[in-house]
């Protein structure tokens, strides 16, 4: 019987995802801090772009493993014990998909605005820019913690 897309590496995969995702939330956090300091007159700019590009990074990559390892998940985790004995961590995980899509094109705009964005002239679009980097970190957040929690679940 055929297996399914990357079965051999799924584990590998999601341990990948993981450690993608804790330096996902480590970099948007430190991001929204230096975001909100940017309010309060604290201009730590060149921080600020490093952290948004870690942020961007690693969000590509924490999705793109996390694709990677979803067929076997689907199958092996959702199909065969999630969907039949714990229905509420299935829809989690869809919500919590729904939400790595959404941030998508946050991260990314918090990118370009944070390389564009100069605190001290452009105030105007500082709200902005501190309300899309702080909805990457809590998106971020959101996942992560909903992550663990389908993943104690019933893992790979």
């Amino acid at each position: 019987m055929p297996g399914t897309f990357l079965e051999p590496y799924a584990t590998l995969l999601v341990l990948l995802h993981a450690l993608a995702a804790i330096v996902l939330i480590g970099s948007s956090t430190h991001h929204f801090l230096i975001a909100l300091a940017y309010v309060r007159g604290s201009y730590r700019v060149r921080l600020a772009r490093i952290y948004g590009l870690v942020g961007l990074v690693a969000y590509g990559v924490t999705f793109v493993l996390g694709a990677l390892a979803y067929p076997s998940y689907r199958y092996h985790v959702r199909g065969l014990y999630l969907d039949r004995y714990a229905e509420w961590a299935s829809n989690l995980f869809d919500i919590k998909e729904n939400y790595a899509a959404i941030g998508l094109p946050l991260v990314l705009g918090a990118f370009v605005l944070g390389r564009l964005l100069e605190p001290r002239e452009d105030r105007q679009l500082l709200l902005g820019y501190v309300l899309m980097v702080g909805g990457v970190a809590a998106l971020v957040w959101f996942n992560v913690i909903s992550g663990l929690l389908i993943t104690m679940t019933k893992g790979v």
